[in-house]
Formats: C-alpha cells, structure tokens, sequence
C-alpha cells in the first residue's frame, strides 16, 4: 500500500525474540520500513527481525539509551518516524488512523505551526493482558535534523535549537500497549537492575536531576527495596519547587503513599503530611487520593477511604495532566470497596450506584449483584421486586446471550428469589430449556 505520507518505523532491541514479531506485525501496510537497531541480541531476535524484512542494524551498547535511538532514527528515510519498543505495539484498530492522522497534519493550513510530535495513550497491561496503567506518550515525530532524544534512561525529545516541541493530541485516537512491566518480564531479564545502575550513576554525576531520583525511586520500588526507594522519592518531595517535570513530581509523591500501603508502613499522620505537601506543591493527580483511599480500606477506616477515593474519582473526572495513573486500572476495585464501604455504613443508595458502576465494567461478579437482588427483595417484596429488579437486570445485561441468562438464573437461584428465576427462565428459547431440564 502507497501512502502520500511515508512512516519509518524504528526500534532498538536486545533480546526479544519473545516481542519481535509482534512488535514488527502491527506496522505492516502502514510504515514504508522498518529498522531494527540490535545492542548485543545472543538469542534469535536479529534472525526473525531479518525474516519479516526488517533492515537489522548493530549498536554497540553503551548505557545510554538516547544514544541508541538517535542511530535508529539517523537510518530512518520516511517523513515521519514511530518509535515503540519491542514490548510495545498500538492496537488494530489504531493503526489505521496513523496515516490519516499523518495526513491531516501535513495538509493543514499554516505550515510554521505545523506540529513535530503526535501524542498517543499508553495502556500497561499485567500478567493477565488486564490494564494496571494507563499515561500518554509522543512516540510518533516528525523526522528532521533538530528533533532527536536524551536522556541516557527515561529518554525524552527535544529540539537541538532549544525551541519547543510542538505535540499534537491524538491520544484518544491511538492507543499503544505495553507488556513491559510484568512480572515474568523482570523475572526473565535483568532490565531493572540495569535500569537501576544507569540511574544510580546518573544521580551520582547530577545530584540535582530530580526527575532520575524519581526514576530511580520507581525502579528501586519495582524491586522491594522500600528503604531506598523512599529515600529517593524523599528526595524529589523535599525539593518539590526543583524538580522539571510536573509529572515525576507527581509521581513521587504518589508512589510514596503507594509504597506507604503496600509496604504496611506509615501513620495515618505521616500519610496526610506527604498529602499536604503534595497539594501545597500542586499535585492534581487523582493517584494520590486513589492511594490514599486504598491505605485508608486497609487500615479499616471506613470514612477516611470514602473521603479519598470519592476525591480520586472527581479529580480523574477532570484530570488532563500528563503521569501514568493507576487509578484507571483500578476503577473495579475502587467501586467494589466503595460499594462494601457504603453497605457497612448503611447508605443504600450510594451502595447500590457504586454496585452498579461496578458490575458495568465487570458484569459477572456474583456477590454484588447479590447484595443488590437482596436489598431490592426487603426494600419492595417479592413480586413487586421482581419486576424491578428484572428491569434492572436487562438494562445491565444484554438477555440474548447464553452465557448472561445462565449467570442471571444462577444469580437469582443463589438469591432464594423464586419470582425473579421463574421471569430470567423465562428468557430461554424452547432449545435452551431443554437442555437446562436434561443437565438439571
């Protein structure tokens, strides 16, 4: 396929015979070409990128990532360059608007403004391909002289002429995902310890870079070492009015509760000074609540974590910054403790919204729609409840589909409400109840 814009894609690999391929796939029909800039592979990842017609170049690795990627990007001949990593890979679905995004921008109608970079969402997926993470990042740019990256780890673009790079926002276009941060990826390679030394090294030569104490808090976190992941993150905080980008602010502060809960450490007043000083500095991530609530639920403070996670919902409701958020991978569990929480306080109606909130994300999770069929039976009697909550269970769940009507007259069997299954049964085809009456 011909395109009037011509896209490079560029990559710099080590050991990824697992990824390559599908780091390659994605692009076919869209780029032009595809570079893959190799720094010491001992497995097969140059072998199979030279299969699926990648042009292989070697780097020979020097601890510095920016470096490695500015050879990739001086190889590129297209008009536009899209850099992921190899453990990175934007959906199908957003593939097919690169180029016409592309196109968009070329055609426009005032030359000088014309953007250099184009900003996509960024999705961390676990183990289990759910999303953790979600951010933003500018991995598509235009191919030019001044545009390159630095940093030696946690690279970033710039402009060699110091102007700014102007970014368009694609993000709810393009979606990038991203498996490198699993825990079989750390178990398998030794990338954060690596991540680790560069960082150690680069505090070391620039004790005031508050944006690598950040990163480096990040990866001491990622490897347990609470102690020295603080100590970082302390740091960054203590010299909030310091630190360049408002986003590793952000995250240090946020990361600092988030290691405060997981590691079970803190007061309840250390916990609110780290969030004062969050605040007076200007942190809108709604993060910080959202770590704040989960600690609060932990510690069995039921008003502290409405208070919170009732914040961190707002705040996400208006956030437009730039950090990575957990929050927008957690927002099942935030509902489903917000839903336990209200139904221990007694406040039937913000119990059964947040039940609801839930089971809309995750349809399929049996003891809320229980506690919800309960309450709606005391609430209205049987048979007047069942019309509700029948009314109720059809606006949730799509009722031409097996699977939704076996786990709705599961639900209502396991709720002791005769007159809500006999309506859910009611539902089946003559077929489907003859095999329900055979298996029964």
């Amino acid at each position: 396929m011909v395109h009037s814009v011509r896209l490079s894609q560029c990559m710099i690999v080590k050991n990824e015979e697992k990824n390559i391929r599908r780091a390659l796939e994605w692009g076919k029909g869209t780029v032009f070409e595809q570079i893959v800039v190799d720094t010491g592979s001992n497995d097969r990842t140059v072998e199979i990128a030279r299969e699926m017609g990648a042009t292989v170049y070697h780097f020979t690795w020097i601890n510095d990532f920016s470096a490695a990627k500015n050879f990739a990007i001086s190889k590129a001949k297209g008009d536009w360059i899209v850099f992921l990593d190899a453990d990175e890979y934007y959906s199908q679905d957003s593939t097919a608007k690169i180029i016409p995004i592309l196109m968009r921008i070329e055609n426009g109608s005032d030359k000088k403004a014309r953007p250099h970079a184009v900003r996509s969402s960024l999705v961390n997926l676990d183990d289990d391909g759910r999303a953790f993470s979600t951010g933003i990042q500018d991995r598509i740019f235009r191919n030019t002289s001044l545009l390159c990256y630095h940093n030696r780890i946690h690279e970033t673009l710039y402009n060699k002429d110091d102007s700014d790079v102007i970014v368009v926002d694609a993000s709810k276009e393009l979606t990038i995902y991203h498996t490198g941060y699993t825990r079989q990826v750390y178990r398998e390679s030794d990338k954060l310890q690596r991540n680790i030394r560069i960082l150690k090294n680069e505090v070391a030569e620039r004790p005031d870079d508050y944006n690598a104490w950040s990163y480096l808090g990040d990866a001491l976190f990622a490897v347990y070492l609470f102690g020295e992941a603080e100590q970082a993150y302390r740091c960054v905080i203590d010299n909030a009015d310091r630190v360049l980008s408002e986003a590793r602010k952000e995250a240090a502060f946020c990361s600092l509760i988030k290691l405060k809960y997981i590691s079970n450490t803190g007061t309840e007043e250390e916990l609110l000074d780290i969030y004062d000083k969050a605040k007076l500095s200007g942190c809108v991530s709604p993060d910080l609540e959202y770590w704040l609530g989960y600690w609060h639920y932990k510690n069995y403070i039921k008003e502290g974590a409405v208070l919170y996670f009732e914040k961190a919902l707002q705040l996400l409701d208006q956030y437009q910054g730039g950090s990575f958020l957990d929050i927008t991978g957690g927002l099942v569990e935030v509902y489903q403790m917000l839903f336990c929480t209200y139904r221990e306080l007694g406040l039937v109606s913000n119990m059964i919204r947040y039940g609801v909130l839930a089971l809309r994300l995750n349809l399929y999770q049996m003891p809320i729609l229980q506690d919800i069929i309960h309450l709606l039976v005391k609430e209205n009697g049987e048979i007047q409840s069942a019309n509700l909550t029948f009314d109720f269970l059809q606006k949730l769940y799509d009722t031409t589909s097996l699977k939704n009507k076996l786990f709705l007259l599961k639900a209502s069997k396991m709720a002791d409400f005769p007159a809500l299954e006999n309506k859910v049964y009611e539902l089946f085809s003559v077929e489907e109840k003859e095999a329900l009456e055979n298996i029964d």
